[in-house]
């Protein structure tokens, strides 16, 4: 076992270099909130948990960064009270370590963790594409090609992060396919710590294009039935692996 290192940046602000600020993702956010009008949406739902969820996983607060629940709300512009709950919620997703009477931080992510996440990743997975390659419908067929369709879009614009979002996507269809609540809940907290590991790792080399490839296979061997879905999940999982930890050891240099 590799020894155990962090991505956290050296520096704990909330900003890097490049990076769109806290305030202006959250901007972003209360404007689409305002846009759809939606009295259903609470500010935690459509703004504090989808601002915070993307300013992690783009790098905006760094790895291993105290959260505030003071001065994360003023840069959020809203009050404290849907904080806490924001904060339980990217914890569930394995963004935020929240440790009571001390608060809530940023998940850092090891070594250790990148490969115990994709050992039990690559046992729910294969189980999900087996499941589903018994139960697929006509619809769960027209679900996948779209999401296909949507991953050939983004590797074709040379888009990781889209990329990303619509790969999530198509696990999240075939586990829907596979219909298992109890496998679909454990698998939802595996995705969210290594995101922005496999966000960089897909802008190297050949790796977004070589993913995309693999994931029609998967998807051909869902559909049809022809009995190679869990090897080629496998195989797809342990190259991601593969790619997220040569990122956080090159982060690590």
């Amino acid at each position: 076992m590799p020894a155990a290192k962090t991505a956290s940046s050296k520096s704990t602000t909330a900003h890097t270099r490049h990076a769109p600020s806290l305030e202006s993702i959250a901007t972003r956010y209360h404007a689409r909130l305002r846009t759809l009008d939606s009295t259903g949406d609470s500010l935690s739902d459509g703004v504090v948990v989808p601002a915070l969820r993307e300013a992690i996983v783009e790098g905006v607060l760094a790895s291993g960064s105290r959260l505030s629940e003071v001065q994360v709300a003023k840069q959020l512009n809203v009050s404290r009270t849907p904080m806490r709950e924001a904060f339980a919620q990217l914890e569930r997703e394995g963004l935020v370590t929240v440790l009571p009477r001390v608060g809530a931080y940023v998940r850092s992510v090891t070594l250790r963790d990148v490969e115990e996440i994709y050992t039990v990743r690559a046992a729910l997975e294969c189980l999900a594409v087996q499941l589903a390659s018994e139960r697929i419908t006509s619809l769960g067929a027209a679900q996948l090609d779209d999401v296909i369709d949507m991953m050939r879009t983004s590797v074709d614009a040379g888009d990781a992060a889209a990329y990303v979002d619509a790969l999530d996507r198509f696990y999240a269809i075939v586990m829907t396919i596979a219909d298992n609540r109890t496998l679909q809940q454990s698998h939802a907290s595996l995705i969210g710590p290594v995101r922005r590991l496999r966000r960089i790792a897909m802008a190297q080399g050949g790796r977004m294009r070589a993913s995309f490839e693999q994931a029609v296979r998967i998807r051909d061997a869902v559909v049809n039935g022809t009995g190679d879905a869990q090897d080629l999940m496998r195989e797809q999982l342990q190259r991601a692996c593969e790619a997220a930890l040569d990122v956080l050891k090159n982060a690590g240099k």
